[in-house]
């Protein structure tokens, strides 16, 4: 590495600040001069990055050193450079993305030993840089209570990240980048290990995702993302990294921003006067402002956490008061079905024989934690204490049952989790409520109180969970339709004369109870029940991102609860419920898979004139990527246990045969993040995977046609049309199950297509001797009801 690239690494501060509060840092490998003080900002640069050049406009200011400080004068502003670049007339660093975040961390972790390990920090990331921040965190966050602490106080120190243009997903210009390191690699050395990672579906940015969602759910976020096209060579132009790309599927309480620029002026600002510094400045004006008392809670929590680790004793302080119940919404509408069975599983008559547990588990969204915190409220008379535990990790488990023990009284101040534990086992009369125990990893066996005097009650989305109670657990699923309706006059103050477009509102939105939810806040809004139908079905994407009224007692929205099960996904997971969504939402066959996947997933030649195309083979290549190149029961078994880990999908038995069941809201969910280009492709791969399971019937029974009948007719007209040897394949599934007006339809457009090719003398003598269906003579489509 050159001298003059050398000294470009490491961390450089840009602003003293007075009476520092926070740092923002923007990372470096090694550690130039700079006075040290309470508090810092701190900001990463990106792919082919530079910690000053970065942030600097065309007319050479550089917003973190020359604006920022007069704007937030008590804030130290560090910037960290690191070897990012992609191409280089010198050499170009081989780290991974791995080995950045190490770096990082291990630099931050040397520069705040050196001063005051626990001031807050907000981190500014642009570009790849936050890809490098999220994976360094989740190195912070799993570091232990009983290590040296000094990774992980980073990450009990951390208050904020602003990321800017992040490919948290992928970045569209990854090939483009990827084709400009080879046409340079003649005369430059090129680091393609990085790209690799960043290409779209990369299982680096998978993983990376998948720990940091767990590790951020207390970190203040805001997703900065460009609304203009960046120039690249050739004088084209191209949106590096779209909207989708730049926000974290998932994370419901995060701020999504739009600034118009490009992909590299969006960190660049050429005065107070520029809007966009303008705008961005006002966010950190207010986490700032927020940040010292928030990370000084963060800290009293980790400090009692590392003593008891240590066995030392925790001081006492002021008493500490239970944690309260969950709210119950005001526009709460009883289910009574669900509600006896919790009574009847947790207040039974019988004396218990064991623990009393019940179990609500199912998709995000359906209204479990409003289900468990009703019944509470309802039966708080029976019950001596009642504990309530956030179950969405380990820490918070922990932290709660602490939380509990010590309200007890001042006698247990210094009590651990494991004493709250053990005090309940002999403890009578108490319930806890373990909400939203959705990890997959999570075990809460050891969390458990060893009695039967007491009383559990678990809301989750991961099934497996119902292992805690096998004959005490009920799915949450949709609302009878009464119940929906209520709800939604509920939310929306209404009281219509009828309730004839407030059924069909529900329907559509699948009987959910958040969708519902949503629906009537936008109609107390808008005061239109008769218009939201229509705009739901032009905006449904829009609409169920956006998060209902305040007060309403979610925190987000229906397709953000859907996130966090979908990110959770590995891929192969992922790619399954793309092509389920282009299937009928019920009774998929598990044949289906089975059959498809022997067969190769070819299409069956119904006409030996009409070969399936060679376009074929590229589909069918695509599909063995996710089921595989032969059938594996195992193999099948975990992608769908994964999937339905989340509650994405449900199964049912029937005569020995198991099919599955997909809310119909969860496959709209999965088409809307998807764009047009790819919508075609799944649709065509889930056409592939039917043609690949259509054969001639062995018997005379039609059972299996039937079966596949339901998703047939789902598919996209134009995907069954798209080539002859398809929709003849189609058409002996319409034949054979009696639906001769659309066998007409697609025989028809057969029929078109070969006459063109072949001409009258060879349509002739097809009828006779090639064609395994009637030729019709009426070939006009029916209406379609």
């Amino acid at each position: 590495m050159s001298k003059t690239k050398q000294k470009d690494l490491g961390f450089v501060e840009l602003a003293a600040g007075q009476d520092p509060i926070v740092e923002y840092v923007q990372p470096r490998h090694q550690c130039s001069q700079f006075s040290l003080c309470d508090s810092s900002i701190v900001a990463i640069h990106g792919l082919d990055g530079h910690r000053e050049q970065t942030w600097t406009a065309e007319n050479g200011v550089v917003w973190l050193r020359d604006l920022l400080p007069d704007d937030i004068p008590n804030a130290r502003v560090l910037s960290y450079g690191y070897d990012a670049d992609t191409r280089s007339f010198t050499r170009t660093s081989t780290h991974t993305i791995f080995r950045h975040a190490e770096a990082f961390a291990e630099n931050l972790s040397q520069l705040r030993r050196m001063a005051d390990p626990k001031r807050p920090i907000i981190f500014l990331a642009h570009s790849l840089g936050g890809i490098i921040l999220k994976k360094m965190l989740v190195l912070c966050h799993s570091d232990g209570f009983n290590t040296d602490g000094n990774l992980r106080d980073i990450y009990v120190s951390t208050f904020a990240i602003l990321f800017f243009g992040t490919p948290h997903s992928g970045a569209n210009g990854v090939p483009l980048a990827e084709l400009m390191g080879r046409m340079l690699s003649v005369y430059m050395h090129t680091n393609d290990l990085v790209l690799k990672d960043l290409g779209r579906d990369s299982s680096e940015l998978e993983d990376i995702q998948r720990m940091y969602l767990p590790a951020s759910n207390r970190i203040n976020t805001i997703f900065f993302y460009e609304e203009y096209r960046t120039p690249i060579f050739g004088g084209m132009e191209k949106l590096i990294v779209p909207r989708p790309s730049a926000i974290i599927q998932g994370d419901g309480n995060a701020k999504v921003v739009a600034l118009p620029a490009d992909h590299c002026q969006i960190v660049k600002y050429t005065g107070k006067e520029d809007q966009n510094y303008r705008k961005v400045v006002s966010y950190l004006d207010e986490l700032m402002k927020a940040a010292r008392v928030k990370v000084q809670e963060n800290w009293d929590r980790e400090n009692a956490h590392r003593s008891i680790e240590k066995g030392e004793l925790v001081p006492s302080s002021q008493p500490i008061s239970p944690k309260p119940c969950i709210p119950v919404s005001r526009n709460y509408i009883q289910r009574q079905s669900i509600q006896d069975f919790i009574t009847e599983k947790l207040l039974s008559s019988i004396p218990p024989k064991h623990q009393p547990r019940c179990i609500l588990h199912g998709l995000g969204g359906g209204g479990k934690t409003q289900l468990a915190s009703f019944w509470i409220e309802e039966h708080k008379h029976k019950y001596n204490r009642i504990i309530v535990i956030d179950a969405s990790s380990q820490e918070h488990i922990e932290a709660d049952l602490e939380t509990a023990i010590r309200s007890v009284g001042p006698q247990y101040s210094k009590a651990t989790w494991k004493d709250a534990v053990a005090y309940l086992s002999g403890e009578k009369g108490w319930i806890m409520l373990f909400d939203n125990a959705d990890q997959p990893d999570l075990q809460l066996d050891e969390y458990l109180p060893n009695s039967n005097h007491g009383a559990i009650l678990v809301t989750t989305r991961n099934r497996e969970c119902v292992a805690y109670a096998l004959d005490s657990h009920f799915q949450v699923g949709e609302m009878t339709e009464s119940e929906a309706v209520d709800l939604l006059h509920s939310v929306g103050k209404i009281t219509p004369s009828s309730n004839m477009a407030s059924v069909a509102i529900v329907r559509e939105v699948g009987m959910w109870a958040l969708a519902i939810t949503q629906a009537g806040a936008y109609i107390f809004k808008s005061r239109r029940l008769d218009k939201y139908l229509a705009t739901f079905r032009k905006h449904r994407d829009k609409l169920m991102r956006e998060a209902s009224l305040k007060g309403r007692n979610y925190k987000g929205s229906t397709y953000t609860a859907f996130d966090l099960s979908f990110g959770l996904l590995p891929k192969e997971a992922q790619e399954f419920m793309k092509v389920c969504a282009f299937l009928h939402h019920s009774a998929i066959p598990e044949a289906l898979f089975e059959e498809s996947t022997g067969s190769g997933f070819q299409t069956y030649t119904m006409m030996k004139s009409c070969p399936p195309p060679d376009s074929d083979k590229t589909t069918i290549s695509r599909l063995k990527d996710i089921f595989g190149l032969e059938w594996d029961d195992d193999s099948f078994r975990t992608l769908i246990d994964s999937v339905a880990r989340g509650s994405l999908v449900d199964s049912f038995a029937n005569d020995n045969e198991v099919f599955y069941n997909i809310h119909p809201l969860v496959q709209t969910y999965v088409q809307d993040r998807l764009g047009q280009s790819d919508k075609v492709q799944y649709a065509m791969l889930a056409g592939q995977l039917l043609l690949g399971a259509i054969r001639p019937l062995k018997d005379t029974s039609n059972v299996w046609h039937w079966q596949l009948l339901l998703h047939v007719e789902e598919l996209p007209m134009e995907v069954k049309l798209r080539y002859p040897s398809h929709a003849l394949a189609f058409v002996m599934v319409y034949e054979s199950t009696g639906n001769r007006n659309w066998g007409c339809v697609l025989w028809g457009h057969c029929y078109s297509e070969l006459h063109q090719m072949l001409g009258d003398v060879q349509m002739d003598f097809i009828a006779r001797t090639d064609s395994p269906l009637p030729m019709r003579g009426d070939h006009s489509i029916p209406t379609q009801s």
